[in-house]
């Protein structure tokens, strides 16, 4: 019990309270954008905006959980959080449509038009991110010494797989994309022979060629079986503004939303430009418009600040688990920042993808302030490892 205590005392010394106080600031920011999003500037203090406090605030209890119990602890159940990822998005596919999409597992409460809806229950790709984080690192350091044999990347890629055309087929083409960029990044960071990347690039390539081949063609061979026709015409819609129809709307607006601040923004709650899903999907274009260039490119700049840390993180861990850990969270928030970035500046198609620590949403709140948490937990130090106490030799 002694010996507990005193690991407990060195790890609150090595606690990173930069990367604490970056995503807590991040996050009560992302309170007052929600706010704003949903009309507390007229005085409504609408029921997204107290769930989402909700979520902020045990979020911050999971974060400290997270950091404080052995991140190797965890992953000795790298099978079983598989399992759990695995089932919850077999159920979800099951559950009645909302917006159109098997996201959820819950029921929609309703909401004001600005609200666009309160969903209570949990949303399964959000909590993927982290099972995936946590399963692949596991499986990579498993087999870290075999990491460059055939048969052990076609295991990585088919565990990997799975969940990703489970989360593709809801649909959610963003959520689907980011559980390969934490395989690539952690397959990187864990050795991976350049000549398997050599080789995803022969197959990427001529695919890429193909399916834009197949968009601009009047009679696609395939294409309308792998996508559904709204996901077609929202590439279209994205491909050829000039037609002027429904699907450009809500980047319109926010590419409007956005230019109206101008260099320091119109003002906080002075955003009389409303866009659907603007507390989520489109957060970004209300703080340009009340905050301006200069308000956004701190915010982005804030978010960049967190991924870097994290792969410093990373760099100064002590084995090669945590450093994939630590990466693969990194990588999450670097890539869905720069999505939400890309869509609410009308550089991508509209993806449905939500900005780190700010956007409204319960399980993505939950699931980055718990993966920040694991980050600050590779971070601290620790005198035993409990992959030795299971008789695996550490990698430093």
């Amino acid at each position: 019990m002694e010996k507990t205590l005193k690991n407990v005392k060195r790890d609150a010394k090595s606690f990173d309270i930069t990367l604490f106080v970056l995503v807590i600031v991040l996050s009560a920011f992302g309170l007052l954008m929600v706010g704003s999003a949903t009309g507390l500037g007229n005085g409504n203090v609408s029921s997204t905006l107290i769930t989402q406090l909700i979520f902020v605030l045990t979020g911050i209890g999971i974060l400290l959980l997270a950091a404080f119990f052995n991140f190797e602890t965890i992953c000795k159940f790298w099978l079983p959080i598989y399992g759990v990822n695995i089932i919850f998005l077999v159920v979800v596919l099951f559950m009645p449509r909302q917006s159109g999409v098997n996201r959820w597992i819950g029921i929609e409460l309703g909401g004001t038009a600005e609200e666009m809806g309160t969903m209570l229950g949990i949303q399964p790709s959000e909590f993927a991110k982290i099972f995936m984080v946590i399963f692949l690192a596991s499986l990579i350091f498993k087999y870290r010494e075999q990491i460059n044999k055939l048969w052990v990347v076609g295991m990585i890629l088919a565990a990997t797989m799975l969940p990703v055309v489970l989360i593709f087929v809801q649909p959610s083409w963003s959520a689907s994309s980011v559980s390969l960029v934490i395989m690539l990044a952690m397959l990187f960071v864990g050795g991976i022979n350049w000549k398997y990347i050599l080789f995803t690039s022969i197959i990427i390539i001529p695919a890429a060629l193909f399916f834009f081949i197949e968009l601009h063609a009047e009679n696609p061979i395939i294409l309308m079986d792998i996508i559904g026709e709204w996901q077609l015409d929202r590439i279209l819609d994205f491909l050829y503004p000039e037609l002027g129809t429904a699907g450009t709307y809500q980047n319109e607006r926010a590419l409007e939303a956005l230019h109206s601040g101008l260099l320091t923004g119109r003002g906080l709650f002075n955003n009389n430009i409303r866009i659907p899903e603007q507390s989520n999907d489109f957060i970004l274009s209300v703080i340009g418009a009340e905050f301006g260039f200069l308000g956004t490119v701190i915010v982005l700049g804030l978010l960049f600040v967190v991924a870097i840390r994290c792969f410093m993180i990373a760099h100064r861990a002590q084995n090669l688990l945590g450093k994939l850990i630590a990466v693969g969270v990194g990588s999450v928030i670097a890539f869905q920042t720069f999505l939400h970035t890309a869509v609410n500046t009308w550089i991508l198609p509209n993806t449905g993808v939500n900005l780190p620590f700010i956007s409204s949403g319960g399980s993505s709140t939950w699931v980055f302030l718990a993966m920040i948490g694991l980050v600050i937990n590779v971070g601290m130090t620790r005198e035993v490892s409990m992959f030795e106490d299971w008789g695996i030799k550490k990698k430093r």
